[in-house]
């Protein structure tokens, strides 16, 4: 499967075991953002474990409430935030302590996170 889906604020791909997100420059991903993601990962999943990488090539904003409603999911079994500036990895960090369904990691390459997150996938099927 791949599958790609525009928003106002960004796109979303979807691939077998993960999708990536990308979000434009300078938006704010609030709850309604949220449900609108949930919505196509739920379409594109079907009850499915998956893991989601979001690629912060852009600065925005992110309210970590609904980061955590969209960690509620119980099929996204990881996340996996993909940046260089140490924003990002200080936002991972704050992210991965308010989310509690899902653990959330950062990386500084996408192959990192990628490898990652299809492990987490893994791990989480065979359980």
């Amino acid at each position: 499967m791949s599958q790609e889906h525009l928003f106002p604020y960004g796109h979303l791909e979807m691939l077998d075991t993960y999708a990536i997100i990308t979000c434009n420059e300078g938006v704010h991903i609030g709850f309604n953002e949220i449900q609108d993601i949930e919505a196509i990962l739920q379409s594109a999943y079907h009850g499915q474990r998956f893991g989601l990488i979001t690629n912060r090539v852009n600065q925005y904003s992110v309210n970590p409430l609904a980061i955590k409603k969209l960690f509620s999911d119980e099929c996204l079994v990881a996340g996996a935030i993909v940046g260089s500036a140490l924003m990002t990895k200080v936002n991972a960090d704050l992210e991965n302590k308010i989310v509690d369904g899902a653990p959330i990691g950062y990386y500084p390459s996408m192959s990192f996170a990628i490898k990652w997150i299809s492990d987490k996938v893994r791990e989480g099927s065979i359980a």
